[in-house]
């Protein structure tokens, strides 16, 4: 339940905290979090003020001059973060976007900066969480170009009511998100597992670590073995983080699963600014694990447009020509993903023919274009 881990419940916090500074539960949670030195007893005085001057917690964060009791270190830290709030709904105010006050409010507040410095794994899922509900109030904007903040939080409140559905759906059927180990035990006849990038799955961490790149790979079986009639398994060539874009290669993982069981899936070619963005899909026959019965992968069958003279995609010639052979998939910056169906010469002077689906089939002159083995 994405809405109920910590780090999305404080992230949220402060978003209310800016739209509604009188919002007590959003903002005595947000009071010391990161810890900026301000306790209970810190937390006590200032509800103490709000009740004798009959205000909200909020009003008395504001007030905290003349809250009687609170230590001076204390005030200075309470007008630190008055200031913080402050600042976010001037931002909020000057119309940015949800997704750039939850980046100010990550980044001012040092919450990011916490969890990036911590060794603990779970930190580091929170701060990729973190980058998911980025991701979600991005999409928010780029569905309703004018909402504001406060619109994007009662979305968020009917997502989040949305996660209390019960697990038994009578029948009616149900998507299940969870982690892999949530998943420990379960089955289900069809399975999706998203995230096959080396630098997702596996983790970022775990590449340099041998020990840790074991426990992936253990975890991807887990993954792929909950499954008892169809598996499919994705990847994004470009993944947004933080709305920045980074691309990964395909997961190590993925040439651990048989050959013969898997079916691709090819969407259409991508544009250019996503460096031939698709998805790798699969189909995997029955079993907990072992080797299923469907056969060998079918191919796609696609029209054969007419020979052509090899393409140039681009006037300078690159200094590593890919080494290919047949069969291989690749990517294009212009055509996406393709496996290459036949090849011509050697070294400077190679050709590939390679079926690009939709875009369909191109002879070019490797050296002179951006293409990228899988």
């Amino acid at each position: 339940r994405f809405y109920e881990r910590r780090e999305i419940k404080d992230a949220i916090a402060y978003l209310r905290a800016v739209i509604n500074p009188d919002d007590s539960v959003s903002i005595r949670r947000i009071l010391n979090v990161p810890k900026r030195g301000l306790g209970d007893r810190a937390e006590a005085m200032l509800a103490a003020h709000a009740e004798r001057e009959r205000i909200s917690f909020g009003a008395a964060v504001d007030d905290h001059e003349n809250v009687l009791g609170l230590a001076t270190r204390s005030m200075a830290n309470v007008r630190g973060f008055a200031e913080l709030i402050s600042g976010l709904r001037e931002l909020a105010d000057s119309g940015a976007t949800p997704a750039e006050v939850l980046d100010a409010a990550l980044d001012r507040s040092g919450y990011l900066a916490e969890l990036r410095a911590s060794s603990d794994p779970q930190d580091a899922s929170r701060v990729e969480n973190l980058a998911e509900l980025h991701a979600v109030a991005a999409e928010f904007t780029a569905a309703e170009p004018d909402g504001d903040l406060g619109d994007f939080l009662e979305r968020v409140a009917l997502v989040a009511d949305a996660d209390q559905i019960p697990e038994n759906d009578d029948g009616r059927g149900m998507i299940t998100l969870m982690t892999v180990h949530t998943a420990k035990g379960l089955e289900f006849p069809v399975v999706f597992v998203t995230g096959l990038e080396d630098g997702t799955f596996p983790h970022q961490r775990s590449l340099a670590d041998s020990a840790e790149l074991a426990e992936e790979r253990r975890l991807a079986y887990v993954a792929l073995t909950r499954a008892r009639e169809r598996l499919y398994l994705t990847r994004a060539a470009v993944r947004t983080t933080f709305g920045l874009p980074n691309e990964f290669p395909a997961s190590r993982f993925l040439a651990d699963v048989p050959t013969e069981l898997v079916h691709y899936e090819r969407a259409e070619a991508s544009s250019a600014t996503l460096r031939g963005g698709s998805f790798v899909g699969g189909a995997i026959g029955s079993g907990t694990g072992r080797r299923g019965s469907r056969g060998p992968s079918r191919p796609v069958q696609r029209t054969t447009r007419g020979e052509s003279a090899p393409s140039f995609g681009s006037a300078t010639p690159r200094a590593d020509v890919p080494s290919l052979d047949v069969g291989d998939r690749v990517t294009h910056d212009a055509y996406g993903m393709g496996r290459v169906v036949a090849l011509e010469n050697t070294g400077n002077n190679a050709v590939a023919k390679i079926d690009f689906g939709e875009s369909g089939t191109k002879r070019l002159l490797l050296r002179y274009s951006p293409v990228t083995k899988l």
